[in-house]
């Protein structure tokens, strides 16, 4: 894509010839004005190479390899029905540029754990692109699921695009979001930048985070399904990030699997929350649902690199992706919330 751009600009020669560079020199070249760009331009790509580099796990260091290795399932939950093709993005955008989010430093950490759980257990292969030409129809069309992982912000505002992503869904496949991607296509100070997405998705983040890093009790809500069968308990304790939503009837769109015990974790009074959930306290972290003919499955913990060397976490996010590839079945109708919670 960067090429391409670069080549749009007239700072690329149209011929691939014109790449070549004597040995002699440059301006032995037969295309020298490019080589001399070429030569300007080399720190720039240099940079953009090594940011690349480290996005996709150059800075993951060995032990936390050796923490998530160890953390894997050793299966997949179910036998896929072919071979899967998962693309994972993690791009993140804010007034139209690239921008660093709040989870950026674990992104070597996430498409590490996500790569090699679909090795292990040959549930899928993930693909990792930023490149939003991706989403085109007749790029999309050979994957069976889309993972925003960890995205943030406004990825694009081409309607070919937001109309080949929510179609692809529609049509029978899947999407799985996982924490930051409820802050995806909604930008600061506004919230619905895309309604669409977040009716997909099943729920718009407003607000910020009633819990940023505390420790929180989670309950888990839908014992029976297959995506909560890796939780020995009815209720488990992380410290991590979570978000609110902003309507005031989610729960008549999703399944939620797992919410925020509020009786056991308590509320900071410096927390900006949001009047509807002050009134309902309610504050889903882990939910399915069905789109059209696909299937969507969105994962709310993921903002500390933890979250992906922990075992049970990491079997739900596998039962989540198997489920949006359509290789696990799950009912999606949606619940109410549990009296617990109020």
């Amino acid at each position: 894509m960067v090429l391409f751009q670069l080549k749009k600009a007239g700072l690329l020669p149209e011929n691939k010839s014109d790449f070549l560079i004597k040995p002699r020199g440059w301006a032995c070249t037969r295309n020298h004005k490019y080589t001399l760009r070429l030569f300007l331009l080399l720190p720039v790509l240099m940079l953009y190479w090594l940011s690349c580099s480290s996005v996709h796990g150059q800075k993951i260091t060995p032990e936390q390899k050796q923490l998530i290795d160890a953390a894997i399932p050793c299966e997949a939950y179910s036998t896929p029905k072919k071979v899967r093709k998962l693309l994972v993005t993690n791009l993140s955008m804010r007034d139209g540029k690239l921008w660093k989010g709040s989870s950026h430093a674990i992104i070597p950490v996430h498409n590490y754990a996500i790569g090699q759980m679909g090795k292990i257990t040959g549930a899928y292969e993930a693909v990792f692109n930023n490149d939003i030409e991706m989403f085109r129809p007749e790029n999309i069309k050979q994957f069976d699921a889309i993972c925003f992982l960890n995205t943030v912000g406004v990825l694009f505002e081409d309607q070919e695009l937001k109309t080949s992503l929510l179609d692809f869904i529609k049509s029978g496949k899947g999407f799985v979001g996982i924490h930051d991607a409820i802050a995806t296509f909604v930008q600061y100070p506004v919230y619905d930048q895309w309604p669409a997405f977040g009716q997909m998705l099943g729920g718009t983040e407003n607000g910020g985070h009633p819990w940023d890093g505390e420790l929180m009790t989670i309950q888990v809500e839908d014992l029976s399904s297959p995506l909560t069968a890796m939780f020995s308990e009815g209720s488990f304790q992380i410290a991590d990030q979570a978000f609110q939503l902003q309507e005031p009837d989610f729960r008549k769109n999703i399944r939620v699997l797992l919410s925020i015990d509020v009786e056991n974790t308590g509320l900071s009074p410096k927390r900006r929350i949001l009047p509807v959930r002050t009134e309902d306290l309610d504050f889903p972290v882990s939910w399915i649902r069905s789109y059209g003919q696909g299937r969507v499955f969105f994962g709310g913990l993921g903002h500390r690199d933890s979250v992906f060397w922990n075992p049970a976490l990491l079997k739900h996010m596998l039962a989540g992706i198997q489920f949006a590839l359509g290789d696990l079945e799950a009912d999606t109708t949606p619940t109410p919330q549990p009296a617990i919670n109020k």
